[in-house]
């Protein structure tokens, strides 16, 4: 069965990507969402909740630059989602990523091809996309964290 997580994500597959977007595509509306604002259309949808069952996207912040302060970043992270070994990502847990030399990217862990994949707003490919998880992936998996 597909967690429920990498189910709600697969339906932002084929929004545009849009810095600090938060809004999925429609059958009128091409939408429009960046790594983080992925997360947080999730969230909502399911209606997520962090410590305490303070909803996700309660914490929502859309005043960050196109490199986000990587220290802020893995700090609210930590303190919205638990932090997991390295090793032990499933489906449905949140990886940050490095990026241009800093942990700046974030993508959710999906089971594709018998494998593990990421679902991810990608600027390059300027869109929501679903891919396995190769080498060059790998080795930029900074943390990983789990919806508690």
């Amino acid at each position: 069965m597909t967690h429920p997580i990498v189910a709600t994500a697969r339906g932002w597959i084929g929004t545009r990507f849009h810095h600090q977007g938060r809004l999925r595509k429609t059958d009128s509306h091409k939408g429009g969402v960046d790594c983080l604002g992925l997360l947080v259309g999730v969230a909502a949808e399911l209606d997520l909740r962090g410590p305490g069952g303070l909803p996700i996207i309660a914490a929502d912040e859309t005043n960050y630059p196109h490199q986000p302060d990587a220290s802020y970043l893995f700090s609210r992270l930590s303190a919205l989602l638990m932090p997991i070994p390295l090793g032990g990502i499933s489906p449905g847990d949140i990886v940050l990523l490095h990026i241009d030399e800093s942990p700046q990217h974030l993508a959710i862990i999906s089971d594709i091809n018998g494998g593990l994949g990421i679902i991810h707003a990608y600027a390059p490919a300027r869109a929501v996309v679903e891919h396995a998880i190769d080498d060059w992936w790998r080795k930029r998996i900074e943390a990983t964290f789990r919806v508690q």
